[in-house]
């Protein structure tokens, strides 16, 4: 079996349903989604059955959904790590091959691509903050930390590496311990964990759980496999899945912002053009094409006034 699990709460749900649109469109490959989810689900979802962990619906394509209750306090980011080892343990322990994706992701290749991928080793995505050598005296702190805590650092890592894609398999699970295990060193120098942030990028910890997973990826005994940037659309090349950071696409204000000088980006016309799909369609077609037609005109006007600078 093969299940891709993602997180969401409130208005993320709108990013789960382009997700899982956007899988649909290029092959699906997974048996089963599991979502992690806090407060109250939206009501354009299918009608839910009960479910051994949750609840459940069968999407148009037969795949099964399983919505499970997050147990966890923390912001949602930092729940990851125990989210995984939930799912792996507990929710699926049968799979084969795991695959996390945020709920604000939009898939853009073929999905079968990453169970190729996986086969590799664990499957990691560059951030749009990559350059961070193996010198940094961050990472050496992490390093530190890490030995005095009676971990080993097996492996020399080049670039920071993004929590909102991970992919495993049933042989290379041992690295959500890591995880957990890594996260749990971190945690003390990582402020109120309620806020996805606290300090900058001079402290130990910036986000426990992207520095969690960057030291887990240091002391594993699992083989890893890194793609750059590229892989979440950060930057050109071999764009995966699109990751759009700062502003979510259901929330800008883009006439607003166009006028200051922010067209829309890629990520965001990516996401209108798979809010509403073959799995899901939370909003209403009308909205939806208002959208699209929105996007590609401050898009092409966007072109037009940087050709102007």
């Amino acid at each position: 079996m093969k299940v891709l699990t993602t997180l969401a709460e409130r208005d993320y749900f709108l990013g789960f349903a382009a997700l899982l649109n956007s899988m649909a469109r290029h092959g699906t490959y997974v048996d089963k989604v599991i979502v992690g989810y806090r407060e109250a689900l939206p009501e354009w979802l299918p009608a839910l059955e009960p479910s051994t962990h949750g609840k459940t619906f069968v999407t148009p394509g037969g795949l099964e959904v399983e919505l499970v209750e997050l147990d966890g306090s923390l912001h949602m980011v930092h729940e990851k790590p125990k989210w995984f080892r939930h799912v792996s343990e507990v929710l699926a322990p049968e799979a084969e091959e795991y695959f996390f994706f945020d709920s604000d992701i939009v898939i853009n290749t073929r999905m079968d691509f990453f169970g190729e991928w996986v086969q590799e080793g664990v499957a990691i995505c560059g951030d749009v903050n990559f350059i961070f050598d193996r010198t940094h005296p961050v990472r050496k702190k992490w390093a530190s930390i890490a030995r005095a805590g009676g971990k080993t650092i097996t492996n020399e890592i080049d670039g920071y590496y993004n929590s909102g894609f991970l992919g495993w398999t049933k042989e290379t699970k041992s690295f959500i311990t890591d995880w957990n295990d890594a996260f749990a060193l971190l945690a003390p120098y990582s402020g109120d964990m309620n806020e996805f942030r606290v300090f900058d990028r001079t402290a130990t910890v910036l986000s426990t759980n992207q520095d969690s997973l960057n030291l887990a990826a240091m002391m594993t005994d699992q083989p890893i496999s890194l793609i750059g940037p590229e892989a979440m659309g950060f930057i050109y090349g071999m764009r995966l899945m699109h990751h759009p950071i700062g502003p979510k696409p259901w929330t800008r204000s883009f006439t607003k912002e166009f006028l200051n000088g922010k067209p829309p980006r890629e990520a965001d016309l990516i996401f209108w053009e798979n809010i509403n799909g073959p799995e899901l369609s939370p909003l209403p077609a009308g909205k939806v094409n208002k959208m699209l037609r929105l996007c590609k005109t401050l898009r092409f006007g966007g072109r037009y006034y940087k050709s102007l600078a």
